[in-house]
């Protein structure tokens, strides 16, 4: 049976860098929020990048209007709040080294 190179071996070690938060994000900080994901109990697979989302649009429409209760279908991935993506992010940035937020916060700008 044929070795494997050794760049071989090395390539497959190589952590994969999680690809569901986009381009931009260091693969320290992308590992980082998977980390987060999979270690606290509030948060599940693919919160924070719902919560970026959410957020970004929030943010992105110049008049920043909030759903009404009454309105949307109620489902978080779908019509979530903003304002509550934008505390869950907060609590991520808090939970992230300082370097890592640092990055963070360049990719979200928490004050509407």
């Amino acid at each position: 049976m044929p070795r494997r190179a050794p760049a071989q071996v090395r390539r497959g070690l190589r952590p994969r860098r999680p690809a569901e938060y986009g381009e931009g994000f260091s693969p320290a900080l992308a590992a980082e929020l998977a980390r987060l994901e999979r270690s606290r109990n509030y948060l599940g697979p693919g919160a924070i990048r719902t919560a970026l989302r959410l957020w970004r649009e929030f943010t992105a429409n110049p008049y920043r209007r909030l759903w009404v209760d009454s309105e949307g279908c109620g489902v978080w991935e779908c019509c979530g709040d903003p304002r509550q993506a934008g505390k869950m992010l907060e609590g991520v940035l808090l939970a992230l080294p300082a370097r890592l937020a640092k990055e963070l916060r360049r990719h979200i700008d928490l004050e509407p």
